[in-house]
């Protein structure tokens, strides 16, 4: 199996799990408003569960966004230069202070969560279990910051970072 056709597979799999999630999180919401609503009565498991996979799905969100260059960024700036060396060179000094951003996040995320002691009040389940997916996407993220520098270095990576017109 290609390189290529591996990550293809992974990211249909991250994909499907998204919207796993989101499913499962209006099927929850759903239910729990029906109960209060109609049945008079509130089930206080049904708010945390969807509390937590909306958690989930926004830091896995935020990996998919990162991959395909969606989050926030100040193109205006990057588009007034012209030389694609410059160009180059900005692109790696920006994903690498963004890579020494989410190393700290992972190292801090992964410290946070291992050191929880907390029990969720409605599902009973270790917060650690929620926290742990801070240090699994900042290393996730990592990971893509290493080959995207790794690109940029090459000359095989997005040139033009910022010039993608909003259509």
């Amino acid at each position: 199996m290609t390189e290529r056709r591996l990550f293809s597979v992974i990211e249909r799999i991250y994909n499907t799990a998204l919207i796993l999630m989101t499913i499962a999180m209006f099927i929850t919401v759903t239910y729990n408003v029906f109960m209060r609503f109609v049945m008079n009565r509130s089930v206080g498991w049904a708010d945390e569960l969807a509390r937590f996979i909306f958690i989930w799905m926004s830091f896995l969100g935020a990996v998919l966004a990162f991959k395909n260059d969606e989050h926030v960024g100040l193109g205006f700036l990057v588009e007034k230069i012209q030389s694609p060396v410059i160009l180059r060179i900005v692109g790696i000094i920006q994903e690498s202070l963004i890579l020494v951003v989410l190393i700290f996040l992972t190292f801090f995320g992964y410290t946070a969560s291992t050191t929880v002691m907390n029990i969720s009040p409605a599902l009973s389940i270790p917060m650690s279990l929620v926290y742990l997916i801070v240090p699994f996407c900042g290393a996730l993220m990592c990971l893509l910051g290493i080959a995207k520098i790794i690109a940029l270095l090459r000359g095989a990576g997005p040139v033009l970072i910022a010039r993608r017109s909003v259509e």
